[in-house]
């Protein structure tokens, strides 16, 4: 299982002085994809780890409905207090990823090219399952045999769907483009859930097979217990994009991924059978085996499988081949600076138990209960981060792990 996500960091001036995060004060980023999972997680680390003044492109139906869409947004991050505590720092514009120019109004725009600093795009569909026409006007690699490098774009893979494909497309694009303007691309794997609290909003990729296991549905995994399964926690991706757009080099591709610290689907299996009190599937591991799954596909429009029947064929081809990752760019920029990819032994048994808790998120009374203890940490650490300077030499500094676990 693999999926690559672009994530074009764009710096019109130069850069210089960085400090928490890379970012100076007078920094102002442009954040494309505020909303989604990921763009929640930069938005909270561009508040707390930088002085970055912060502008959310934000759809909707004009202006007043983006700007309560962004309050709405950060008080779901900090609470109602948050919002007066960051309400100076960070502004919504109204736009459309998919429209001309953003589908932001010329005015508008115009501003942007003057004050902006920095731009990091985030927005994507990570559905899989999209014409291929609307997922180019959406998302911004595919799978390849052999172990796929930072500096590898055009290599001869295939695609499993038109996220893969549409991905690599606008990487084309984007790679063109650099001739131009400095841009840092970032590309991470599968992104599951916060490493500490296990917290996520996107119950998807690796969650549906863990659901269907969850719900006494599937006794069988149709792939090899040692397909390699590179996953990594949403806190570390959003720490890895900000040091790459801020202090990595312009031009440079950065792979956010588990590498060699990458996992296989036995160990997540035998994890998830203790998190769940069940024992563990059994892997269709022999190649007769696996090659009999595809035939069984129109038994899934039979009951108890016809909700999951989609998915299963959405996903299949990710049970059938594994990726490995090369992040000899990435770890030369991150571990001087103390961040890697937790290993997945440190992380999964929260995200195990976040899932499994929050019922792969259909019970919305728990959600609602872990958000409430999340904001008031979150907003715990936003206070530290925006203590006046005399006061924080008199405050102890919060802890790297608070904030985010690298």
């Amino acid at each position: 299982m693999t999926s690559a996500t672009l994530h074009v960091g764009a710096r019109p001036r130069a850069r210089g002085g960085a400090r928490n995060g890379g970012a100076r004060k007078g920094d102002a980023v442009l954040l494309i994809g505020s909303t989604g999972f990921l763009g929640r997680e930069l938005l909270f680390q561009l508040l707390t780890r930088s002085a970055a003044e912060i502008t959310c492109v934000i759809r909707a139906r004009d202006q007043q409905g983006a700007t309560a869409r962004l309050h709405e947004m950060v008080s779901g991050l900090f609470g109602d207090q948050g919002w007066e505590t960051v309400r100076d720092r960070v502004h919504a514009v109204c736009g459309d990823v998919t429209a001309h120019d953003l589908g932001i109004d010329r005015r508008t725009l115009d501003r942007l090219i003057r004050t902006t600093t920095h731009i990091i795009h985030g927005a994507a569909s990570v559905r899989f399952d999209l014409p291929l026409t609307q997922a180019r006007r959406i998302n911004g690699q595919g799978r390849h045999a052999h172990l796929f490098g930072e500096d590898d774009l055009d290599v001869g893979q295939s695609f499993r769907n038109s996220y893969e494909q549409s991905k690599f497309e606008a990487e084309l694009v984007v790679q063109a483009a650099m001739r131009e303007v400095p841009i840092t691309v970032v590309r991470p794997s599968i992104i599951i859930g916060d490493s500490r609290s296990g917290a996520t909003s996107a119950f998807n990729v690796i969650y549906w097979p863990l659901k269907v296991y969850a719900d006494g549905l599937l006794r069988y995994a149709p792939a090899d217990p040692k397909l390699p399964v590179d996953i990594v926690p949403v806190d570390f991706v959003a720490r890895g994009i900000l040091e790459a757009v801020f202090r990595g080099e312009p031009d440079c591709t950065y792979a956010l991924a588990a590498g060699d610290r990458a996992t296989e689907a036995h160990v997540i299996a035998d994890m998830a059978a203790r998190v769940f009190s069940t024992r563990p599937p059994r892997f269709l591991a022999t190649p007769v085996e696996r090659l009999v799954v595809p035939w069984l596909w129109p038994l899934l429009s039979a009951a108890p499988w016809k909700p999951f029947g989609g998915s299963v064929r959405v996903y299949l081809p990710y049970f059938r081949h594994g990726s490995r990752f090369d992040t000899s760019h990435a770890d030369a920029l991150l571990q001087p600076r103390g961040i890697e990819a937790p290993k997945p032994a440190e992380f999964l048994e929260p995200v195990l138990e976040f899932a499994m808790s929050t019922d792969f998120g259909r019970d919305r009374a728990m959600i609602a209960a872990r958000e409430r203890a999340l904001r008031h940490q979150r907003h715990r650490a936003l206070l530290r981060a925006s203590a006046p300077r005399r006061t924080r030499r008199r405050t102890a500094a919060p802890r790297t792990e608070e904030l985010v676990r690298a």
